[in-house]
């Protein structure tokens, strides 16, 4: 059975500042992605949503995130064999969405 997964990510920086930052962090994703064997296979942008698809262990596994004034929210649905990594999976983007997103220090 498919298990949906919802984060959000807060922040104060608006939401093109926001935008910015992940537009121009998706690079650093990818090769994160690429460390722990997974391949982000799809990535496109419409306004404020970014749709995606990441492979792994032979699955792949689509999602948007989406970017709000305040948040920033990720909904995937992992298959059910990738199910048992969904805590893992979310701790994962919540902790590299608060690296993207935090402001710099003065």
């Amino acid at each position: 059975m498919a298990k949906p997964v919802s984060i959000t990510v807060s922040h104060d920086l608006g939401r093109e500042a926001a935008l910015d930052r992940l537009r121009s962090g998706v690079d650093s994703i990818r090769d994160r992605l690429g460390l722990v064997r997974m391949q982000l296979v799809e990535e496109r942008w419409e306004g404020d949503s970014l749709h995606f698809g990441v492979a792994a262990l032979g699955q792949t596994v689509h999602g948007r995130l989406d970017i709000e004034e305040a948040l920033v929210r990720v909904e995937v649905t992992l298959p059910w064999m990738l199910a048992i990594f969904a805590e893992k999976l979310k701790l994962g983007v919540e902790k590299q969405g608060r690296i993207l997103l935090e402001k710099p220090k003065a």
